[in-house]
């Protein structure tokens, strides 16, 4: 009788390290990576937890990574997945596609989705592509980069204003247009001696 309960035993063992080895193979996605002069501390006075220089970093099962760093972070006390990042690079880097790179002076970053909400002097540099805006949205969820309030385009020969630009992650395509259907892109055509 001993002999069937430890038999059991075993079984149960090894199931439990399958389903370890493959949660951690296929479900985990990301870590986060720290410097070593990260320092973390809790003031008296507001309860709020500082960070400095830090990154994040996680990757699909796809192979696409998301980076994200930052001068200062400090966490939300109410939900301590948000966190209120300052100086902010990120870079998101797609499989078989051009990197995307954001910067902005402020974020907020949420570390159980990755979805990230810039804001304050937003600036993207995708390919050929230069934006700049007040807001950027960045949706893993529904694989969607909205940019919004006073787009510019800015390319070599011609740069636009408008409401919203949409970088759709999936099939890599960009779409740049007004909120209000009476309203139209402005666009400026430069020449090769600078004059409009």
């Amino acid at each position: 009788m001993t002999k069937k309960i430890y038999i059991q035993l075993f079984l149960i063992l090894i199931l439990i390290v399958i389903s370890l080895i493959l949660f951690f193979k296929y479900f985990k996605k990301t870590s986060l990576e720290s410097n070593n002069n990260t320092n973390i501390s809790q003031t008296a006075d507001t309860g709020e937890s500082l960070i400095e220089d830090l990154k994040y970093l996680s990757t699909d099962k796809e192979g696409n990574e998301y980076k994200i760093e930052a001068k200062r972070g400090n966490i939300d006390k109410l939900n301590p997945d948000i966190i209120y990042l300052e100086n902010v690079r990120a870079n998101i880097i797609l499989q078989n596609s051009e990197n995307i790179s954001i910067q902005s002076n402020f974020a907020r970053y949420n570390n159980k989705n990755f979805d990230t909400l810039f804001n304050d002097s937003v600036s993207v540099d995708y390919g050929e592509h230069l934006l700049k805006s007040e807001f950027l949205d960045l949706s893993f969820k529904n694989s969607l980069v909205s940019i919004y309030d006073d787009v510019q385009y800015l390319s070599g020969i011609s740069s636009l204003k408008a409401d919203k630009a949409e970088i759709d992650l999936l099939n890599k395509r960009t779409k740049i247009f007004m909120e209000n259907p009476n309203k139209k892109v402005q666009i400026i055509n430069v020449t090769k001696n600078g004059n409009n």
